[in-house]
């Protein structure tokens, strides 16, 4: 796995579980553990603004839970929505935008549950699919397996490293 230096870490601006931030050129923003979430990076190549969300669950419909405070962000369909309203106000152009996905892993098994029906699946379904309504193509993709994931987003330049632990870092 990657190192980075204290100035690096210092600089990088974490995206937790449920949430999403946006930056751009240069400034990096980072999540870590995505291990049956997926980190979705959205970007304007022409603008260098981007976001990062680290989603969650699916869809907000979905959730049966009462009485919890919502949050958009943890939601691949409202969190997607939330992220590019934000990206669009600080200056992205709406047709302009790309996207490129890390995690979905399937971390653990269930004998009762299929693979394809876990969460980590239904989580990129759900990514995927939002994308697609909102016409934004996806570029690059490392998901599934068994083993969690560290990203490293840079909206500028649109590079999206993978760090994970034991293999070697990948840059899609």
């Amino acid at each position: 796995m990657a190192t980075f230096t204290v100035a690096e870490l210092e600089s990088m601006i974490v995206v937790n579980m449920g949430d999403y931030k946006t930056a751009k050129g240069e400034e990096k923003l980072m999540t870590k553990d995505l291990g049956s979430c997926v980190g979705v990076a959205v970007r304007d190549p022409r603008t260098g603004v981007g976001g990062l969300l680290h989603v969650m669950l699916p869809r907000h419909s979905e959730t049966r839970a009462s009485g919890s405070c919502f949050v958009a962000a943890k939601y691949a369909d409202t969190g997607l929505d939330e992220m590019i309203k934000t990206l669009v106000m600080q200056g992205a152009g709406r047709s302009h935008l790309v996207a490129k996905i890390a995690g979905a892993a399937h971390m653990i098994r269930n004998a009762t549950i299929p693979e394809s029906e876990d969460i980590s699946s239904r989580n990129l379904c759900a990514v995927k699919e939002k994308l697609q309504e909102l016409g934004i193509p996806l570029l690059a993709a490392d998901v599934g397996e068994n083993f969690p994931r560290t990203v490293v987003f840079v909206p500028g330049d649109g590079t999206f490293r993978i760090l994970t632990p034991g293999k070697a870092e990948k840059v899609i």
